[in-house]
């Protein structure tokens, strides 16, 4: 969350280096001399906000040469002339090390944060919570949403995704389907799209009929409990999911009525790491998978890691379940959630789920707005990049 930024400031001091910034509680930040001047606020674009200089124009041996603190920022001088203002707080933020993104693991017991889609205004507070657990959770349950609604409650993500299957994806039991959504069978919990170069990022599950019949209950994992177990309880295997990149693949070779023709294909790691080696995504659909370019000898240690997920997966352990009823929508994280469903007698009913996404950059560009003006975070606070090839 955001740095304190009340705390006065005590006293500045310089090297021809590099510039020290003491805090009443202690804390001393320090700034080098390129990285003041390239983050200048002076040199940015008032109209577009981006930098208006390049590192190229700076001297190799530039020096500071004096700072004075006033009320409201640090005056710093260097040698070729230039006077530059540091922000102390915005300087602390930035340089202070980010904590580790606010995501909660869950397991079986979990309850999703419920919204009602009547109070979910855009810009409001409501629409800032239902944000921020999904980023905290990556799943959040919204009722109220009548059946020509589901773009509506996307909007407040941001801008609907296009796929082959259209801006939103009425999934109806058919007789001859052309997807196993369409089916009744059983699904194993998955994440969508993972054989685009950026899957399917936020999703809205809405229900606007459900199953006459038995089954049909939806299924939600997190992916980000069972990679953890997973570090915990095997690291050979989290390692081996990590680094070892897997293709998926999807083809139609010709257009349906709802979906168009692809031959769509990408590799990533099921489990995808940050910088620091925090989750940052997930990628798991066995029915796209193809073959994994792996030796013998790898190939044993890649199959039992991929096991031991998978058998996690469709476990109790990490499951989230729910008959959703007409009007109830799961929005979640396509890339750290797993969705399934049970299986239902499809011939005793309709059972009409409609299914859009938003890409999560905008999601997260939508809440940092949100988080700047309910004064709940900063720019700094960082935000998982999801499983990207």
């Amino acid at each position: 969350m955001s740095q304190p930024r009340r705390v006065g400031v005590r006293a500045v001091a310089t090297t021809r280096t590099s510039l020290d910034v003491e805090f009443a509680d202690g804390v001393v930040v320090r700034g080098n001399r390129f990285w003041l001047r390239d983050n200048c606020p002076l040199d940015v674009d008032r109209a577009s906000l981006f930098r208006g200089t390049s590192v190229a124009s700076l001297p190799d041996d530039l020096a500071i040469v004096g700072a004075e603190l006033d009320d409201e920022c640090v005056h710093v001088w260097y040698d070729d002339g230039v006077c530059d203002r540091v922000d102390p707080w915005e300087l602390r933020a930035r340089l202070t090390p980010m904590a580790a993104p606010g995501c909660v693991p869950w397991s079986a017991g979990f309850e999703p944060t419920c919204f009602d889609a009547a109070r979910l205004a855009p810009e409001s507070i409501e629409h800032h919570a239902l944000l921020e657990a999904i980023a905290r959770s990556a799943c959040a349950l919204v009722t109220g949403v009548a059946a020509h609604e589901t773009e509506a409650l996307a909007a407040l993500l941001g801008p609907v995704r296009e796929t082959d299957f259209g801006r939103v994806f009425d999934i109806v039991h058919e007789p001859q389907p052309f997807t196993p959504s369409q089916s009744a069978d059983a699904l194993d919990p998955h994440t969508d799209d993972p054989y685009r170069y950026s899957p399917a990022g936020i999703s809205i599950l809405h229900c606007v009929e459900p199953s006459a019949g038995t089954g049909g209950e939806s299924i939600i994992v997190d992916g980000l409990a069972v990679a953890e177990m997973l570090r915990e309880a095997d690291p050979e295997a989290f390692e081996v999911l990590t680094s070892v990149r897997v293709p998926f693949v999807h083809r139609r070779s010709e257009p349906v009525e709802r979906a168009g023709d692809v031959h769509l294909r990408a590799e990533a790691p099921i489990i995808a790491l940050d910088g620091s080696g925090r989750v940052s995504g997930i990628r798991f659909h066995e029915r796209s998978m193809g073959a994994v370019a792996v030796d013998t000898d790898e190939a044993d240690r890649f199959y039992l890691a991929l096991m031991r997920f998978a058998r996690a997966v469709r476990s109790d352990t990490f499951a989230w379940r729910r008959y959703l009823a007409p009007g109830e929508a799961i929005v979640y994280d396509n890339q750290r959630v797993l969705h399934g469903r049970s299986g239902f007698e499809g011939a005793q009913t309709r059972r009409h789920l409609r299914l859009c996404t938003v890409d999560r950059d905008q999601v997260h560009s939508r809440l940092r707005r949100l988080r700047e003006r309910y004064a709940t975070g900063t720019e700094a606070d960082p935000l998982p990049a999801g499983n990207l090839s």
